[in-house]
């Protein structure tokens, strides 16, 4: 496990009662790190609402979103935007049988809209945040349907910051996952979905649900990892989930599960091939004079110029990429959780792709799942402190108390 400062948000439900009646107060506090922007719950286990639908806290008499989210065994939490420096408490009030104000900042929602048959799009306020590929399989047109990826859009306007099919490396394809070494059972037979130029593939099955209000956006899907046969052997729940952050700024989630289908799967590669990575859009590639890494600061003694791959590159809790689209400043910040697996190897590359690799091997017993965070700004360079900041509050969850 990787060695992270540990953060306790500690959350005091100090009354409550059925939904259509009820007054809970939330009490949060930050004892190790301050809280920025920080999405933050707590479990609501004795109120009976039927969706995920908005609420309304208040913070003294500021008015903060809520979003609650009815998990797959009916238990329910309640979602929303921190801030607090480091030591302070505060105190969230839901009231009974409130309705929101008319607030266009406060009640803009997450939207999903389709743009066309196999790709959808995440707005909030007018602007798109991500868009979700998943194109059908089609064994004569591979280099298109290979995979489902997620493209990323700059926060302040209508225009992607991913690499989609083409350009350098046509396979690197906005937020992906991968790997080049698959080896299913006893076969000695190599699967490459990462590559996926030979029928092997990660194919899109269906939304089980999409995220849609104020607080967050986002969905989790189905897909199937195949082999050259078009046979399942791993199936993947991602789950995305995109956070409400100040204009500027995309905060989002990216949890996924692999397990195997009917016999073991060893997974393997190498830091170059395989794992979750982040690609930029080809105009960084045409332009990867201007491309830098920001490490943490026991890595901080490397030129941020330089694609690094020594053996000093294994487990760290983040890594930054600064680049430039036609003269715009953006920098994608990749927070890994501390739960993923130990030994991996990050990757960089000057023309616009990063992410971590490690080997494993998925059985029934043993799924493989990995946690990552993006947190994407435009404009000025984020410091390392700042980033800091982001990976303790993803790395170390809150913890919710019910007081009845």
């Amino acid at each position: 496990m990787r060695i992270s400062t540990s953060l306790l948000l500690l959350i005091l439900i100090l009354t409550g009662c059925k939904s259509n009646d009820y007054q809970k107060v939330f009490e949060l506090e930050a004892r190790h790190h301050a809280l920025i922007n920080a999405p933050v719950y707590a479990w609501i286990e004795d109120m009976e609402f039927e969706h995920d639908e908005m609420v309304c806290l208040y913070l003294e008499d500021e008015m903060v979103p809520g979003q609650v989210e009815i998990l797959d065994d009916s238990r329910q939490r309640l979602w929303w935007i921190a801030n607090l420096e480091i030591g302070d408490s505060a105190r969230y009030e839901l009231r009974p049988n409130d309705l929101c104000r008319e607030d266009k900042h406060l009640t803009e929602r997450y939207i999903w809209e389709r743009v066309t048959g196999h790709s959808t799009r995440l707005f909030i306020g007018g602007l798109p945040v991500i868009q979700y590929e998943h194109p059908v399989f089609d064994a004569d047109n591979i280099e298109e349907t290979k995979k489902p990826f997620h493209h990323v859009f700059e926060p302040t306007a209508n225009r992607l910051i991913t690499k989609g099919p083409g350009g350098l490396y046509s396979h690197h394809r906005g937020i992906f996952f991968g790997y080049n070494n698959i080896y299913v059972g006893d076969s000695e037979e190599r699967i490459d979905v990462w590559h996926a130029n030979n029928g092997e593939r990660s194919e899109h099955i269906e939304v089980i649900r999409e995220y849609a209000g104020p607080v967050m956006g986002g969905h989790k899907v189905r897909i199937h990892w195949k082999d050259h046969d078009g046979k399942p052997f791993i199936e993947e729940i991602r789950d995305i989930r995109v956070f409400r952050q100040p204009f500027g700024e995309t905060l989002i989630d990216f949890h996924s599960i692999l397990r195997a289908v009917d016999q073991p799967v060893r997974l393997d590669g190498d830091r170059q091939h395989a794992g979750v990575q982040f690609r930029a859009s080809q105009y960084v590639a045409d332009h990867s004079h201007l491309t830098r890494f920001i490490r943490p600061h026991e890595w901080s003694h490397l030129d941020g110029g330089e694609e690094i791959e020594g053996p000093e590159m294994y487990d760290l809790p983040w890594n930054a990429m600064h680049f430039i689209i036609d003269d715009r400043p953006f920098t994608v910040s990749y927070l890994s959780h501390p739960s993923n697996p130990e030994n991996a190897e990050m990757s960089e590359r000057l023309y616009g792709r990063f992410g971590e690799f490690f080997p494993y091997r998925v059985t029934d017993e043993d799924p493989l799942t990995v946690k990552y965070r993006f947190w994407v700004t435009e404009g000025k360079v984020p410091s390392v402190e700042s980033i800091d900041l982001r990976y303790h509050a993803f790395a170390n969850p809150s913890l919710a108390i019910e007081n009845r």
